[in-house]
């Protein structure tokens, strides 16, 4: 479980291993190592020669910043909460987007109805169970894009989405170590930013993602 006082669930992030401040910047560690994804994500984009590849670069630059801004300062409700799920859906669409304009490839009927099949699931989660939940559901809807376009890529593309995975799953579980120890942790290192190593993680599959993609 998380830090926050103001309910017993787990939000997204002041419910994250970085006791956020209450004056300047909440949780400046977070947000330092997320302002260097959005320029590595910017940069990359500034190298984009096709509108699907710029869509999906842009898609997860704009979900990156609002996911930097929520460390930044707390806005009372869940706008941001809200957001930054509406911002990581259209990043899995323009995905999907991207790879069917890379391979050339729709999903059949029945893979489409899996995947709404996900999407239906995560609104589910997103308005009934917590963070930890619904991120799950977006993680799945993107491994379910990934497996269906899987035998079409080539083999350092496949190489490169290995670790993505790879790194994903870490992070996943370093997630439910935050909502399982957060506070024994915290009780122990009050100061320590536990949730930025998170942060410095999912800087190496966005960098593989934009630098993967970017030029096809």
């Amino acid at each position: 479980m998380g830090v926050s006082k103001e309910s017993n669930s787990y939000t997204f992030p002041f419910d994250t291993c970085e006791t956020p401040n209450k004056k300047g910047i909440a949780q400046p560690y977070s947000v330092l190592t997320n302002i260097i994804s959005c320029c590595i994500i910017l940069y990359f984009l500034c190298y984009t020669t096709h509108f699907h590849t710029f869509l999906l670069l842009f898609s997860l630059f704009i979900f990156e910043v609002f996911h930097t801004f929520s460390h930044f300062i707390h806005i009372k409700g869940k706008l941001l909460y809200t957001l930054i799920h509406i911002a990581g859906f259209f990043v899995n669409v323009s995905f999907l987007n991207f790879m069917y304009h890379y391979t050339q490839q729709f999903p059949n009927n029945y893979y489409l109805l899996f995947l709404v099949g996900i999407i239906i699931v995560d609104i589910y989660c997103f308005f009934n169970l917590s963070f930890i939940y619904f991120l799950l559901t977006q993680i799945l809807l993107f491994f379910a894009i990934l497996c269906y376009y899987y035998p079409y890529l080539s083999s350092q593309i496949k190489y490169n989405i290995h670790l993505i995975i790879l790194f994903i799953f870490i992070i996943y579980i370093c997630f439910l170590n935050e909502k399982i120890n957060c506070k024994r942790m915290l009780k122990t290192f009050p100061n320590f930013p536990f949730h930025a190593i998170i942060e410095v993680l999912g800087i190496i599959p966005i960098y593989l993602l934009v630098s993967t993609f970017y030029n096809l």
